[in-house]
């Protein structure tokens, strides 16, 4: 069976004297590990994480390890070699992508979505793109955060709590015996015209990076020490 396909590069891990196993996120046929012998290292510069690639592949059974080329469309990486705090969110996404999504399952619109992030992390405002897609890929999980109203009193006002449990909002009377035991809801999640502060951004990450942990602690697995870099 042939494929073409354009894919992210997630993961390398050398394999044999001149081969590397490169889990990679594609289009059409989601996370998988593909062979590539013979590398030279010239080439090597290809298969950094983060990296855009057009892929080939071929396998007699699906379930076989791909016999892979690459040829490289975007290189991402070198763009955050230099900046800390964005490579280390280069290497989050990839991380917590490799370890949220199945293999050989189709995401096209988490494909889309982090292609997009991992090209606007040249942005000024990167940070808070990136906090909206950990937000867009709990969504995508099944857990998604409901902001929009008071878990409580069901009321729109004055939201400035989550709850740990729910992942719902919680207004500021209805949290106010409970306040230890919540989150803040950082105002520019709920109101895009609210630009953020650094405090808020700090309340916003430990906020998604809760649930992401709580999601992947279901299946034995933590978040990427990657993420702690972040906001340095």
């Amino acid at each position: 069976m042939q494929i073409d396909d354009e894919a992210i590069i997630l993961k390398k891990k050398k394999y044999g004297e001149s081969s590397l196993l490169i889990t990679f996120f594609s289009y059409h046929h989601g996370i998988n590990i593909g062979l590539v012998k013979g590398v030279l290292k010239k080439d090597f510069g290809t298969y950094e994480i983060g990296n855009k690639v057009y892929i080939k592949s071929s396998f007699r059974l699906v379930e076989q390890l791909w016999n892979c080329r690459f040829e490289l469309i975007k290189n991402n990486s070198v763009n955050y070699f230099n900046n800390q705090s964005k490579l280390s969110t280069l290497l989050t996404i990839c991380s917590i992508i490799e370890l949220s999504l199945p293999k050989d399952n189709p995401q096209i619109k988490i494909y889309n979505k982090t292609i997009n992030l991992i090209e606007n992390l040249l942005s000024r405002d990167w940070v808070k793109k990136y906090i909206y897609w950990e937000l867009f890929l709990l969504s995508e999980l099944g857990y998604g955060l409901d902001l929009e109203k008071c878990v409580v009193s069901g009321k729109k006002e004055n939201l400035i709590y989550v709850s740990p449990k729910s992942g719902k909002a919680v207004s500021k009377t209805e949290g106010e015996k409970y306040k230890n035991k919540l989150f803040n809801l950082p105002k520019f999640l709920i109101n895009k015209n609210v630009k953020p502060t650094n405090d808020s951004l700090k309340q916003a990450i430990s906020l998604t990076g809760f649930f992401i942990d709580k999601f992947l602690k279901k299946y034995n697995k933590e978040l990427p020490f990657y993420r702690k870099n972040i906001l340095t």
